[in-house]
């Protein structure tokens, strides 16, 4: 796995984790609208789940999911914290934790750093030349 790759790994699952964040809400919004279909004559017990069940089912399913998520996100970040420590150039790992940590956009590092944006892709390519990727 190449540097660049290996960096992106936890803004992709952070982006997962939001995509499965907005479905929960949705949920959470529509769960409220399921009513059971209730009629004067009992039926024979089903096995089938009513839709409020189904609905609880699955938001509870999705809240472990994003749970799980966010642990693993959490560790990852750990280990990419790690690997960009150990670049030993202050500027670069400063760089590095801004775009592969904190997430943030190009200009953004360009304006916090204090460059140029063409600057910062120049230091971004020798930050990646020294990052270590972990041999899993």
């Amino acid at each position: 796995m190449k540097a660049k790759e290996y960096l992106s790994q936890a803004w992709y699952l952070d982006k997962r984790i939001k995509t499965k964040e907005r479905q929960l809400d949705w949920l959470r919004s529509h769960a409220v609208y399921v009513s059971p279909n209730l009629t004067e004559v009992p039926k024979a017990p089903s096995i089938r789940r009513s839709p409020v069940e189904e609905a609880v089912v699955r938001i509870t399913e999705l809240e472990n999911e994003i749970n799980t998520s966010i642990a693993q996100l959490m560790r990852l970040k750990t280990e990419i914290a790690e690997v960009i420590r150990n670049v030993n150039s202050m500027e670069c790992e400063t760089l590095l934790e801004m775009r592969y940590l904190a997430f943030l956009a190009w200009d953004q590092v360009a304006v916090q750093l204090g460059y140029s944006q063409d600057y910062i892709y120049h230091l971004h390519r020798k930050a990646l030349a020294l990052v270590r990727v972990p041999v899993s």
